[in-house]
């Protein structure tokens, strides 16, 4: 997809701009650094998760209102929306994004949420597919999420989820990578977000990176619907 890699490098180009006229913690945990590394393994085990979002949506799905959960710097909720998705964007605290949007302008069919998702007013069965990528290994209680998440899915929707594993491979290539990368601010692994969301949703691994040794799992996770949802 053309799109696709024109975007990429449009975001990379601005987050090294950025990185340039400083740095700080909230950068690091929206992962510009890391979707500007110049080592290739990193740059193409960090954008292809986007990727298979990306190409998730294109080609799998019928629907066009996407919740972007933990939109970080906002790399997909741009991508999406430029294909017309309806895109909400999310995230606990916009200071990275922001910075992202005062050098790229973003299309106008991205509605911006600031703050605790949980606290919001969002409407049930509106979204088509909720993306929480690289984010839910970062909350401790999942499951208020994921019964939030349930009841905002269509009665088709999906939640496609992506995580680290956290093994010892996984923790060597966060050292390999560098300082910003070393920190053990990950509460929880994408093993234990599955046994979560198991409770509310039927999940299905759909991608293991870099199999056989496995440092990212993405899954999907469909609504259950029975006569009482």
């Amino acid at each position: 997809m053309n799109m696709f890699n024109t975007s990429k490098r449009k975001f990379k180009t601005v987050f090294k701009q950025i990185l340039k006229e400083g740095d700080n913690y909230e950068i690091g945990e929206a992962a510009l650094p890391a979707y500007s590394h110049k080592n290739p393994l990193i740059d193409w085990l960090f954008w292809k998760r986007v990727r298979i979002a990306y190409d998730y949506a294109l080609h799998k799905r019928s629907g066009d209102k996407i919740l972007d959960f933990g939109c970080g710097s906002g790399i997909l909720s741009y991508m999406l929306a430029k294909e017309g998705y309806d895109v909400t964007a999310c995230d606990i605290e916009f200071g990275p994004l922001q910075l992202v949007r005062d050098k790229i302008n973003f299309p106008s069919n991205i509605d911006f949420i600031e703050g605790d998702i949980l606290t919001k007013n969002l409407k049930d069965n509106t979204f088509d597919i909720i993306f929480a990528l690289d984010v839910l290994e970062h909350i401790d209680d999942l499951e208020p999420l994921h019964k939030l998440f349930n009841r905002l899915l269509t009665p088709n929707g999906v939640v496609l989820v992506s995580g680290p594993t956290e093994n010892v491979f996984y923790k060597i290539g966060r050292k390999m990578a560098g300082n910003r990368f070393t920190g053990d601010y990950h509460v929880t692994n994408i093993f234990k977000i599955k046994k979560s969301l198991k409770q509310y949703m039927k999940v299905t691994t759909i991608k293991k990176l870099l199999f056989p040794i496995v440092l990212f799992e993405v899954f999907i996770a469909q609504k259950i619907t029975t006569k009482n949802t």
